[in-house]
């Protein structure tokens, strides 16, 4: 199967069809996995908070030619950034002394008449 000359516009469009095994993959390991705690809403049995979360795949080459593919959610999952199996963050929202802390820490200053 060929690789998509170039990228579409993400919120319409038919998947190409090397995404949607990855895809089917990352939802069964969501569903299946015992490796992190977070409530989706898909067991009614679960308690706590719940809380949708965005997760993607990227298909991949490697310099072998070798398909595979890359899977990242959106924001924190199970109160964390980093999660074995998904691609980190490209900077830590939760460390208390990085960025992104320090920034919402800055003085506000408001616009007056």
């Amino acid at each position: 199967m060929d690789l998509p000359k170039k990228s579409t516009f993400p919120f319409y469009y038919e998947q190409h069809p090397l995404t949607v095994l990855p895809a089917k993959q990352l939802q069964m390991y969501i569903e299946e996995q015992i490796d992190f705690t977070h409530n989706f809403g898909l067991n009614p049995n679960r308690s706590g908070l719940i809380i949708g979360k965005m997760f993607g795949v990227m298909v991949v080459k490697n310099a072998e030619g070798t398909l595979g593919y890359l899977a990242a959610f959106s924001g924190k999952l199970a109160d964390s950034n980093h999660l074995k199996g998904f691609v980190p963050k490209v900077y830590n929202t939760l460390k208390k002394t990085g960025f992104y802390k320090k920034g919402g820490a800055s003085k506000c200053y408001q616009c007056t008449d």
